[in-house]
């Protein structure tokens, strides 16, 4: 569970430039190099030392000697040119005037952020040197690479050695943007100053892209028709926000990505993707627009002949600098954060265990809203007593259109509802026994969004083998992921291993002809319990079919098949749904996991709850159950549920008497119902031990996710109040200087 905690205005200079000059904007013209250079502001927080002692005895600490000794040499003033504030206009400003802030406020706004971004950085660089080490709360950064973790703690400690003589030699002979970019670079790790060169490429990229656009604009635009794009699991190709693409070079890794100009060759441009119907041409033409842009901007100097190779130029360690200052920004945050973290002490956590545990327990009238609610930060700690509540996963296999009319045909006959219905329904050979089940995610392949890939093509061979491709989805998830950089591998309650069922044939037009296998429902038992099997590592799922008389312990279905209207009675003459119930099963060693870590991912509840789900995904026809928690809530047997009566019946009675790890086959008017139960409420607290803070940073235990959620409820508040308070510690007259007169003509726009 990543979280970014104070989210400053963060300057995209390619991306805005381009935005201007495409949209006509005339706030920067080509006459008028020097109105722009002008400086709207200055800061410099070591002008002030009163100011700067507060903002340090704020932390419980004092400004060494040492490094107050050395103020002029660490801090060098920090202009902000009017270029700058009309770039964040281009960024955001019309975000603010679309919400009814005056130009003039607008500006005023936008230069309040600059400043402030300056201030920070500042007093990062010197609460850093101050300190002789970089601490963060791991939950804040994405990349735990170049980090060590400290015992007992939510901190990291950077991996580098930071000293005031250290610093400065990192600076030494370096002036502009040079230096600034060395000093930002000082405080991160290598993997936090390759994202950030990656990040300043993709901007870079994106600018010339929104060129070439308007110059390829093609006359028809075909796009591929999404109206039955099939859902994907919630995640799905979502990677760390710290992300960047890598290869290895001479055993060192490297960024793998480059900024296309059409004057190399985009395969040497790593993972950028050119857009489709971009050609060296349309590239060419499009850069040069760019290059045009930054020159009418004073962003490419006179003397900067050679601007083919655009790394090379000063305006590359402008937006270089820009993504290293976000990144130090943004590390500051999580070394606020900690300072909140290690205040969340034992006994308040488990104060607040306690508070809900107690609320919940006195409050259990709409348990199932309750259920519905439940997530990583969500919880339900209490349950009904002398109840048994639980989730069912419900992978719906369908009648086709031609079983439909049978079953109307049945009703109409029998009536609906009674028992000569459903005996007459279930023993009818033209139905349960020819519905086929089939691979529903044709539109991951031809749909709006290709998510394929053909993991033969990458050497992956984390896929079950009795599939009938090696085509898997979501490549990012599972192949771009850096596990070693602190990025999650795969989707959460998602396995990712099960590849399409069937033939798949990549057209000479880039789509794909798929043929799915088809599956009678004794091969769809045999292929989910194999499934699950692979992904436990063992034979642990296995059941039987209804042998009549309540009683599941046949080795085929033919008692189901020939069950008479007798059969839909119970001693009290009354409905009995149990004959539609046609095959129980059960997964061993689930139900002896204790709930505190059933969402450890190297427990087999987890592993059979993430194969359950994707089969789920790659099957049902029922929507409503996809990218839901645990699936659907079920009441208490003694009570209704607005599902259909045989559905209710069935999850009803393996949630009460086979439990967590369970499934069935049932029939319904809607097809056949193969219903998981993920999980169990049994009455009372539900964590036996509570809160258990020795295990708040294990992931996937109950206490982890409890932790994490009172963290991030307060944590977002408290880095952002704590920067505030040092922020207007700071913001002195003698640390920051505007000039309003140079922007005057900018914020009198409303004139």
């Amino acid at each position: 569970m990543k979280k970014k905690l104070i989210k400053l205005v963060s300057a995209v200079l390619a991306l805005s430039f381009a935005v201007g000059m495409t949209t006509g904007c005339d706030l920067i013209g080509t006459d008028n190099k020097k109105d722009m250079e002008q400086v709207v502001a200055e800061v410099n927080i070591g002008s002030d030392s009163t100011a700067l002692n507060k903002a340090f005895s704020s932390f419980g600490t004092t400004l060494q000697d040492g490094l107050a000794d050395q103020m002029d040499s660490v801090l060098a003033t920090d202009e902000i040119y009017k270029r700058d504030l009309v770039a964040y206009f281009f960024t955001y400003g019309y975000s603010y005037i679309s919400q009814g802030y005056t130009y003039a406020d607008t500006f005023e706004t936008l230069l309040d952020g600059l400043v402030n971004r300056k201030m920070v950085t500042q007093f990062a660089t010197l609460y850093y040197l101050n300190e002789g080490e970089v601490v963060v709360d791991r939950d804040n950064v994405d990349s735990r690479k170049g980090y060590t973790e400290i015992e007992n703690s939510d901190g990291l400690r950077m991996n580098k050695e930071i000293s005031v003589d250290g610093y400065l030699k990192a600076l030494e002979g370096l002036s502009g943007d040079a230096a600034t970019v060395a000093a930002y670079e000082y405080f991160l790790t290598e993997d936090e100053i390759n994202y950030s060169v990656y990040q300043a490429m993709v901007s870079i990229n994106g600018a010339i892209d929104s060129y070439e656009e308007s110059i390829i604009a093609a006359e028809e635009e075909e796009e591929a028709d999404s109206s039955a794009d099939r859902t994907v699991p919630t995640g799905a190709n979502v990677l760390s926000s710290n992300y960047y693409p890598q290869k290895t070079e001479d055993g060192e890794a490297v960024i793998d990505y480059g900024i296309y100009t059409g004057f190399n060759q985009v395969s040497d441009c790593g993972e950028y993707e050119k857009l489709e119907g971009s050609t060296a041409f349309t590239r060419t033409r499009a850069y040069a627009r760019f290059i045009n842009s930054l020159r009418q901007n004073n962003l490419v100097s006179d003397d900067e002949k050679n601007v083919f190779d655009i790394q090379s130029l000063g305006y590359f360690d402008l937006e270089l600098k820009t993504q290293l200052e976000q990144q130090l920004i943004t590390k500051f945050s999580a070394t606020l954060s900690l300072d909140m973290s290690d205040s969340l002490e034992k006994g308040a956590l488990e104060l607040a265990y306690e508070m809900l545990l107690q609320q919940q327990s006195v409050s259990t009238s709409g348990f199932t809203s309750t259920m519905d609610s439940v997530s990583d930060t969500s919880f339900v700690l209490y349950s009904p007593e002398n109840r048994t509540y639980g989730f069912v996963y419900n992978i719906l296999l369908p009648f086709n259109a031609n079983q439909n009319l049978v079953v109307s045909e049945l009703s109409a006959l029998y009536g609906a509802g009674t028992k000569e219905y459903y005996a007459a329904r279930n023993t009818d050979g033209e139905l349960y026994q020819n519905i086929e089940a089939t691979d529903q995610r044709s539109s991951w392949f031809n749909g709006a969004t290709d998510y394929s890939f053909d993991a033969t093509e990458y050497d992956y061979k984390e896929y079950y083998p009795n599939s009938g491709s090696s085509y898997l989805f979501f490549k990012d998830s599972y192949i771009t992921a850096q596990s070693d950089r602190g990025t999650e591998k795969g989707i959460d309650r998602y396995a990712g291993q099960y590849a399409y069922n069937g033939t798949v044939e990549v057209k000479d037009d880039g789509t794909y002809r798929l043929t799915p296998n088809k599956l009678k429902i004794d091969d769809f038992i045999a292929e989910m319990e194999g499934y699950i099997n692979y992904m436990a590592g063992s034979d642990v799922a296995s059941g039987s079919y209804y042998s009549g008389n309540h009683t599941w312990d046949a080795e085929n279905g033919n008692a189901f098949y020939a069950v008479t209207p007798a059969d839909f009675l119970d001693e009290n003459n009354q409905l009995d749904y149990s004959a539609s119930i046609y095959y129980k099963g059960t997964v061993n060693g689930v139900k002896n996991v204790d709930p505190a870590n059933y969402l450890v991912k190297d427990q087999i509840s987890y592993r059979v709850l993430s194969a359950v789900n994707e089969l789920m995904f790659a099957y049902s026809t029922d929507t409503g159950c996809l990218n839901t928690y645990y699936g659907y809530s079920i009441e208490s047997f003694e009570s209704a549920t607005s599902y259909v009566a045989e559905f209710e019946y069935a999850a009803q009675d393996i949630i009460r008497n086979d439990g967590v790890g369970s499934y069935a086959v049932v029939a319904t008017d809607y097809g056949w119902h193969i219903i998981y139960v993920s999980f169990v409420y049994d009455g009372g607290a539900v964590y036996s031990q509570g809160f258990v803070y020795a295990d708040r940073n294990k992931e996937g235990t109950f206490s982890y996710y409890f932790y994490q959620a009172k963290k991030d409820e307060v944590a977002a508040d408290f880095a952002t109040n704590r920067q505030n308070e040092v922020l207007t510690m700071l913001d002195s007259e003698s640390n920051v200087s505007r000039y309003p007169n140079r922007y005057k003509d900018l914020s009198n726009l409303d004139a």
